[in-house]
């Protein structure tokens, strides 16, 4: 939706340069969507500091990829010469906590348009969401103090006692916000394909995987009989999580072992 949306401001309003900003794991995969679904090149920031100032400069495609902690770095250049007309933050809780430099930062960007793509808009406090929108229009919510009077209610000493005016918080949310819930698309998703694959252990895996086996049995037998100590508690929830460890490598427990 974002790189279709992004398209259709390049023809509407003549954009020229879109900045999309992810994590480093991402890069190759907008790279592959924007191909898939504009037939055009995007251009994959890389290379030391001296190499991307120059790729700010001259980029070769409309779609820029960069990852975040090359925008903390990168800010002053890539306002003054890349200029990008549309910025879209994929995984944006990234920015949900507005005190930390990233936050910061990111909001430093200068364009005329936004985006920000993120599954989880709110996960522990509601003004992770004031953060967001924030970097898309300043004006929605106003300062934080604003915010945090209109939206949190507050006991005699100060403190969070419960939250208001939530019906309100959507209201001002709903221009700026698109929801893909799943009971929304969940004709449009194909139809769920589970593949069980079953793999041997190497010799070495099952002698270990055995030997906390035994723990386990022997403690889930005294359970039987009595409640577990802390300490054998303790041992069965370690023995359980080694033998869970243990199934995917040796690794894990003991690095000499490749």
């Amino acid at each position: 939706q974002a790189i279709g949306a992004a398209c259709l401001l390049r023809d509407l309003q003549n954009l020229q340069r879109v900045l999309v900003v992810c994590p480093v794991s991402l890069k190759a995969e907008w790279e592959e969507q924007i191909a898939k679904f504009t037939g055009l090149r995007a251009h994959l920031v890389m290379g030391l500091r001296q190499a991307r100032q120059a790729q700010y400069r001259q980029p070769q495609s409309l779609f820029v990829v960069c990852n975040y902690e090359q925008v903390r770095q990168d800010l002053a250049d890539i306002n003054e010469h890349l200029r990008p007309d549309l910025v879209i933050l994929d995984e944006a809780q990234r920015i949900k906590n507005w005190r930390t430099a990233t936050a910061r930062k990111l909001k430093g960007l200068v364009s005329p348009f936004a985006f920000v793509l993120t599954g989880t808009p709110i996960e522990n406090r509601i003004d992770e969401v004031y953060s967001l929108t924030e970097f898309l229009d300043p004006r929605v919510f106003g300062s934080l103090f604003r915010f945090n009077r209109e939206f949190y209610r507050f006991d005699v000493e100060g403190k969070v006692a419960g939250l208001q005016n939530l019906e309100a918080l959507h209201q001002r949310l709903a221009p700026i916000m698109l929801r893909r819930r799943k009971d929304q698309i969940a004709e449009q998703l194909p139809d769920r394909v589970d593949n069980n694959y079953f793999v041997e252990m190497t010799a070495e895996q099952r002698g270990r995987y055995d030997e906390y086996e035994l723990i386990v049995a022997r403690l889930a037998s005294l359970a039987r009989r009595r409640p577990l100590t802390p300490k054998e508690s303790d041992q069965l929830l370690q023995s359980l999580a080694c033998m869970r460890m243990l199934c995917d490598t040796c690794y894990i427990l003991d690095d000499t072992i490749t």
